[in-house]
């Protein structure tokens, strides 16, 4: 018996304010779970398929084979067997797409013209039901990865994010080369007599099942006619029963942790950045203890850690707050093609906490180095400590914590509009990671203070759990090792006995201290009622006016 479709209705979900757009959620008797979003002004209309399967599944001797099947999806289908049939269509209606495969998703996203949604998911849907692979298509495309590879290759985001896992437990998941290039989709299993494209078929026929694919729609139809639209498409992707895979070991153990990196970049920046793992809180989003953290060594005022560093000259600007696999943030995740923006993020300073994948996370604190700075690693550490010693002594504090709510409430409730092909990417990856209701504001919410998990989490921040990566051109002539992938030059350093006890017995610093209590944070957005215009003062007032006041 086919299970009935569950159904979510616009109420049920937790929206922002600004917010007018109309949504629906089903999950399909076949576990495939849709987020159907209605918006009668968006300019264009948009989908994306996540599919929780990354580069972590790639078998062990075809590193990048996820990639690969990423990028062979684009070339025909049994529907619609011209390979440039799909691009096509979109081109020719204002449209465009794209993909990426990060460690534990692989996302797929196009936008067209509004009118023209029916079409474009007739022929996206086809690459989950039928795709072709075709012998020819599958020994160009390798050529394709090839190029993709090489231009990433001077990318220094991507060659640090390669270095960290590469540097990580040789035996696991983590430790793997994503992208693929020539050597490890054809050269090398030619030479062991494997056939790629088999193994793409194998590993297309193995992971891609409905029960780990979260699609989301955004039209300008209502949500009846969306549905109607979408449903019949994608009701027959076959439900394979797959697991939804966890690692619930950690990639550094003691022989990669207690460990500095000095590493040559190809740009000339100078930056450091410190690694502690840390167990995956993830299903605790609603604690959100990680950016609690992240709020307090990211904050900017008196008494910060930025404060002192930039007193001394070692650092200028901090950011501080959550980062997650998804984000564009380099040291954080990998750089993928939705959100590699580039930035420069050049003095800076990064504190957060993030997931790897699902059974292991990281915090992580990154600092684009002053010249001067540079030369006080050691120190910057010690304050680092000394900072997490404050934390730890005062404790988890709940007046913080209901300042990080109020400051993700005005966040949320007033967030610009996304793109729509930027906001389908995100919630269909999200729809894979919480329940239905909350994928609009599961990154806002902060309902459950728990200073257990907050102090789950600072109590790994110790030396003897902890990596540092310093990157600068200085090391050019002391590098001694190459890092197989993108061939970054680096050297690798144990900690010595003496920068452990000095790290472990830094004690507090008595310029540091918590951040003042902020008490102009709005938490009522309360529009009052329209009434008539009154003159107070002398001055007219218009309460048609929405107020901002606090409670």
């Amino acid at each position: 018996m086919v299970p009935v479709p569950k159904i979510y209705e616009d109420c049920h979900f937790i929206k922002s304010a600004a917010d007018s757009r109309q949504y629906r959620g089903i999950q399909l008797g076949n576990g495939l779970k849709i987020l159907l979003v209605s918006d009668p002004e968006t300019d264009k209309a948009s989908a994306a398929m996540d599919v929780h399967i990354g580069h972590l599944k790639d078998p062990r001797d075809l590193p990048g084979l996820a990639h690969f099947c990423e990028q062979m999806l684009f070339l025909g289908t049994e529907k619609y067997p011209e390979e440039n049939e799909y691009k096509k269509f979109l081109s020719e209606h204002g449209g465009m797409s794209n993909a990426y495969t990060s460690l534990e998703h692989t996302n797929y996203y196009f936008d067209i013209s509004p009118d023209n949604l029916a079409g474009a998911l007739d022929r996206f849907s086809q690459f989950f039901l039928c795709p072709l692979f075709t012998p020819s298509a599958t020994s160009r495309e390798v050529n394709a990865v090839d190029n993709e590879n090489n231009r990433n290759i001077q990318n220094d985001h991507r060659r640090l994010f390669q270095l960290e896992k590469s540097l990580s437990r040789p035996d696991h998941d983590f430790n793997k080369f994503g992208t693929g290039n020539k050597e490890t989709l054809d050269e090398i299993p030619k030479s062991k007599g494997i056939d790629i494209r088999e193994e793409l078929l194998k590993f297309h026929s193995q992971y891609y099942s409905s029960n780990i694919m979260g699609l989301c729609v955004v039209g300008h139809e209502s949500l009846d006619e969306l549905q109607a639209m979408v449903v019949p498409l994608v009701e027959k992707v076959v439900n394979k029963d797959v697991e939804m895979p966890r690692w619930d070991s950690t990639p550094y153990t003691e022989n990669e942790l207690q460990t500095i990196v000095y590493v040559v970049p190809v740009k000339d920046i100078r930056e450091m950045i410190v690694v502690w793992p840390t167990p995956d809180v993830s299903d605790f989003y609603k604690a959100n203890p990680g950016q609690y953290l992240g709020h307090l060594l990211g904050h900017q005022g008196s008494g910060s850690l930025l404060s002192e560093l930039k007193v001394r000259g070692w650092a200028n600007t901090l950011i501080g707050g959550q980062r997650t696999g998804a984000s564009g943030f380099s040291f954080f995740s990998p750089a993928l093609d939705i959100t590699d923006k580039g930035q420069d993020w050049a003095n800076t300073l990064v504190g957060g906490h993030r997931r790897g994948a699902k059974g292991f996370s990281f915090f992580s604190i990154a600092m684009d180095l002053t010249e001067k700075g540079q030369e006080h690693t050691d120190e910057i550490i010690a304050l680092i400590y000394q900072y997490v010693n404050l934390l730890k002594e005062k404790g988890p504090q709940e007046w913080i914590y209901k300042e990080c709510k109020d400051l993700a409430a005005l966040s949320f409730n007033f967030k610009d509009k996304e793109s729509p092909r930027a906001y389908s990417s995100g919630l269909a990856g999200r729809l894979q990671d919480y329940p239905m209701e909350n994928v609009l504001s599961a990154y806002s919410l902060f309902d459950d203070f728990r200073p257990d998990l907050i102090n789950t989490i600072l109590d790994k921040l110790i030396p003897s759990n902890m990596r540092v990566t310093i990157v600068s051109k200085k090391f050019a002539d002391e590098a001694d090792q190459t890092e197989k992938w993108y061939g970054t030059k680096y050297k690798l350093t144990k900690f010595s006995k003496e920068q452990i006890n000095k790290w472990s017995n830094c004690g507090c610093h008595r310029n540091l201290h918590l951040p003042d209590k902020n008490e102009f944070i709005p938490t009522n957005f309360e529009i009052l009622p329209k009434e008539a215009e009154e003159i107070s003062n002398g001055v007219i007032i218009d309460k048609n006016i929405p107020k901002c006041t606090k409670d």
